[in-house]
């Protein structure tokens, strides 16, 4: 991303995400009028019929889901409900064994189908406002964080009305998480827990939570400080079981188990962008790196999902996907690579799906894949879809002010501007500032309860 955003990315690439279901179209429903649809789990068939939206309240419309209907867990054993809530969007079901009740009232029983992959996760927000960090130090916040300024972003974050701030990890691996002599990840030590402990105690004193992505696809990058031995580790990491075993058992088990419970924790995010360290649509290759098949990745976030719902159930998991090219269903030219059937064919692993979709988008992606000109229910998705990635600066014809806005009645779950320490000051903080304030103003309920 450090590479793309300032150098790489006009060159060599055209670039361009909360529970169990996405809201519609995002048109406003008054105090008459509602709709009702059906929704199918993945497991087996789900229906369900909602009332009318109480005055105020918001119903999605299209494909998937149907107005005020619950939807349907995927693949759980029991019920799932949901509905319009006063004032709010749709009630979005659950995928766990016995289904979980949504968040809405009104809205009579779905039936859920037996089977399928589960995460087990309930409390996916309605609408996640936040920014990308992504770093204060590229690849090196850990095992020593800069805690002022990590404390100031913060403050500033929530003071804007944001709740939710997305911040990189690994990201390429030249810090942490180290490979032994075998090209074998090294036990996390305890320096880089606690390091990761302090960001989120810092998070959590301010009133925000952490999206903590994993890796980037920087791992595969040129350049970066990136040796020829880390990018060979980088790479069997994603392509040998036994390495990305070892990553788990050494590194993501214990970081996960260390931070259950955390209130400064709101997700992990597998990878940034992984497509781009792709055969099929990267650009690490064109940069002096690596790339690898697609299916790679698919087995890698399936076990890495797998692994972080194993050792804590209530943890959210997601995926960045560069554009909707990689994560859609039903539109022409793309595709979903991190569906629940996707992911368990890669890898076999049950707990190892997704517990909602992340997605980026900039114009120089292509109109085709904007957020802006779509809703939320065009691509299709069985989650819900927060887009994690933008630039705060107006594009298609939307102001600047009114690009969260514009994201939350699109009937997205969520709006992280790229990014607080960007080098141009043409996209950096505060540039994201009036527009995240403006959708808190106009959606507090919803975003003030996002954490």
């Amino acid at each position: 991303m450090k590479i793309r955003r300032e150098l790489a990315w006009p060159l060599i690439c055209a670039l361009s995400a909360c529970t169990a279901a996405v809201d519609g179209n995002g048109d406003d429903v008054g105090a008459s009028g509602g709709e009702s649809g059906t929704n199918g789990g993945s497991g087996g068939a789900a229906t369900g019929s909602g009332g009318s939206p109480a005055a105020g309240g918001r119903s999605g419309g299209g494909a998937p889901q149907g107005g005020t209907t619950g939807g349907a867990g995927s693949g759980g054993t029991g019920n799932a409900t949901g509905g319009a809530g006063t004032g709010g969007r749709t009630g979005a079901a659950g995928t766990g064994a016995g289904g979980r009740t949504g968040t809405g009232t009104g809205g009579a029983g779905g039936t859920g189908g037996a089977g399928g992959a589960t995460s087990g996760n309930a409390s996916i927000c309605n609408f996640a406002s936040g920014l990308n960090v992504a770093w204060i130090n590229f690849a090196n916040d850990v095992p020593n964080p800069n805690s002022g300024a990590f404390q100031t972003l913060f403050q500033n974050t929530f003071a804007a009305g944001g709740r939710v701030v997305r911040w990189w990890y690994h990201t390429n691996g030249t810090v942490t998480p180290g490979y032994d002599a075998n090209g074998l990840a090294r036990p996390i030590t305890a320096a880089a827990i606690s390091g990761t402990q302090a960001v989120l105690a810092a998070a959590h004193a301010a009133g925000v939570s952490i999206n903590l992505s994993l890796w980037s696809f920087d791992m595969l990058q040129g350049g970066e400080n990136i040796t020829t031995t880390l990018r060979s580790n980088n790479q069997k990491l994603l392509t040998v079981d036994a390495n990305r075993q070892a990553y788990i058992d050494n590194v993501l088990t214990p970081l996960v188990t260390a931070l259950r419970g955390n209130p400064g924790l709101y997700s992990y995010e597998t990878f940034n962008e992984p497509e781009g360290m792709t055969t099929q649509n990267g650009w690490t290759a064109a940069a002096g790196g690596t790339e690898v098949d697609e299916s790679a990745i698919q087995r890698s976030v399936n076990w890495f999902a797998d692994a972080i719902h194993a050792a804590d159930p209530a943890a959210r998991v997601t995926n960045a996907a560069w554009t909707f090219k990689a994560c859609a269903v039903g539109v022409a030219g793309m595709t979903n690579y991190y569906s629940d059937a996707a992911l368990l064919a890669a890898g076999g692993r049950q707990k190892g799906v997704l517990d909602f979709y992340e997605v980026h988008y900039y114009a120089m992606n292509g109109a085709q894949y904007s957020c802006y000109t779509h809703p939320a229910s065009h691509w299709g998705l069985d989650k819900k879809l927060v887009m994690g990635e933008f630039f705060a600066r107006t594009t298609d014809g939307i102001a600047t002010n009114d690009l969260y806005t514009t994201i939350y009645s699109g009937g997205y779950n969520g709006a992280w501007a790229w990014q607080y320490n960007d080098g141009s000051a043409a996209v950096k903080w505060p540039t994201m500032q009036v527009p995240m304030q403006n959708v808190f103003n106009a959606h507090s309920a919803d975003v003030g309860a996002c954490h």
